[in-house]
């Protein structure tokens, strides 16, 4: 008796213990975690994603970033084919046309160039950028793969070498553009198959700014790995050296 009544005292009636099982936060927690997976962006490797005006954070948005023609050094930038290893060739040159098509399309995109496109005859007269860009690396899980294996099935990536030349075929730039997302969040997105469409994104951005007759450096700054030749309309130095990051 005295055991049950020491019960009611310490467990009054107008504190009553909560089941977490049916509080509406306890049902709510899965769809906040779903929305916070799927809202991940796509992470990319290293440090570059840091600056707010770089083509790793513009590349987020739907639409391009706004380009004065008037700040371009160069209105007109074609594309080479993509080169491809033999060994992906076959299954990854449908990613790699995806990447080129979406670059192509974010810089006509911004309505500030002349001509975007693939290089062909006859060429323009005025000064313009030649691309070029290998597939280094890449790894794509596949939509079954992900269904079934969610998370474990690992991440998706893939990496690019960009060679930006002159009319002349100077070489002005070289870099590698990468991307790779986070199994989790792909695990609930399914959101592998946006890799493609993001570096184009990445690309098209990296060169609008390169095109400048600034080159963008106030925006992405100039790295050592790239090499930098001297703009359009400036004398060209005996040595070029690359400047500091």
């Amino acid at each position: 008796m005295n055991a049950k009544v020491y019960s009611k005292v310490m467990l009054p009636r107008e504190f009553p213990q909560i089941d977490i099982h049916r509080s509406p936060l306890f049902h709510l927690l899965p769809l906040v975690l779903l929305i916070t997976l799927v809202c991940v962006p796509v992470s990319v490797k290293g440090k570059e994603r840091s600056s707010p005006q770089g083509p790793y954070a513009t590349a987020e948005n739907e639409t391009a970033p706004a380009v004065n023609a008037a700040d371009l050094a160069y209105h007109s930038i074609l594309f080479e084919e993509f080169s491809v290893p033999a060994e992906y060739e076959k299954a990854a040159r449908g990613l790699v046309n995806a990447t080129e098509d979406r670059a192509i399309s974010r810089l006509d995109g911004t309505r500030a160039f002349t001509k975007i496109a693939r290089k062909e005859t006859p060429l323009p007269q005025d000064p313009y950028l030649l691309v070029k860009c290998t597939l280094l690396n890449y790894r794509m899980v596949s939509k079954k793969a992900r269904f079934f294996g969610g998370a474990f099935a690992g991440t998706s990536y893939i990496t690019y070498r960009v060679q930006v030349s002159d009319q002349n075929g100077t070489q002005l730039f070289q870099r590698e553009i990468s991307t790779e997302n986070n199994p989790i969040a792909a695990a609930w997105s399914f959101n592998d198959k946006n890799l493609p469409n993001f570096l184009g994104n990445v690309l098209g951005d990296y060169l609008s700014l390169r095109a400048r007759k600034d080159m963008g450096a106030s925006a992405f700054p100039l790295e050592s790995a790239e090499h930098i030749d001297a703009p359009v309309g400036t004398q060209k130095p005996a040595t070029a050296s690359a400047p500091p990051n």
